[in-house]
């Protein structure tokens, strides 16, 4: 059954990615106070950068936050590609120098030997700590993607419960790893971003209520219990 979001809208994308931050603090501040430990779920990309850099500067029990990667590249840890790398660089790494705790980064071995198997083992490493994400972040790609779901494509039809990995992803790379539609979709609270022009005919598709979330994987952060929306879009 699909939510109704809240949406957040400022033409100033900076503005609107610090709004996000600490939209996100806050949810996770909420978790926090009721459960003692939080689970984050993040992706990549430039403007999850610039969300981490804000995020810092925000007052947060890290040590008490558990951060996973909703997709990856299958490339070694340290290859620019590398989604964690951008997780460490801009928030788990800076944190640490100006003395602070920094959260407790669960990276993807993305050039292991058996990625199936890493898939798994990650998938047991978040079940450690209830088998979902409580707060998710999520940036929608130009065709309406998130995580490494991609539109009619098998990877958002997967029906698995975890994290599933492919060979043959439609954006490049095609080695990919990706937390499924089942896992994205029980997360508790969703941020959802669509920033940039180039964004606008993915966030149509994901405003048009006859397209499937097969269509617009999007769509996902609908069937979550606290769906919220950010764009610099009309």
């Amino acid at each position: 059954m699909e939510k109704t979001a809240t949406f957040i809208r400022d033409k100033d994308q900076d503005e609107l990615l610090k709004k996000a931050a600490k939209a996100l603090c806050g949810e996770l501040r909420g978790v926090l106070a009721e459960r003692g430990r939080a689970v984050l779920g993040v992706p990549g990309g430039r403007s999850v950068a610039r969300i981490f850099e804000v995020m810092r500067e925000e007052r947060l029990d890290w040590g008490r936050v558990h951060v996973f990667l909703v997709d990856e590249r299958l490339v070694p840890l340290d290859h620019p590609d590398s989604n964690f790398r951008l997780l460490r660089e801009h928030l788990v790494d800076p944190l640490a120098r100006e003395g602070r705790t920094p959260p407790n980064a669960h990276p993807f071995p993305g050039d292991a030997p058996d990625p199936e198997r890493a898939a798994r083992e990650y998938g047991r490493a978040l079940a450690e700590l209830g088998s979902r994400f409580d707060v998710v972040l999520l940036s929608s790609g130009e065709d309406g993607h998130v995580a490494s779901l991609f539109p009619d494509h098998h990877s958002v039809m997967d029906a698995r419960h975890g994290f599933l990995v492919m060979d043959d992803a439609p954006k490049p790379p095609p080695g990919r790893m990706s937390a499924s539609a089942s896992l994205v979709r029980a997360c508790g609270v969703g941020i959802l971003l669509f920033a940039g022009r180039a964004k606008a005919g993915a966030f149509a598709r994901f405003m048009d209520p006859s397209a499937p979330v097969s269509s617009c994987p999007a769509k996902l952060v609908l069937q979550m219990e606290s769906p919220f929306v950010f764009t610099d879009l009309a």
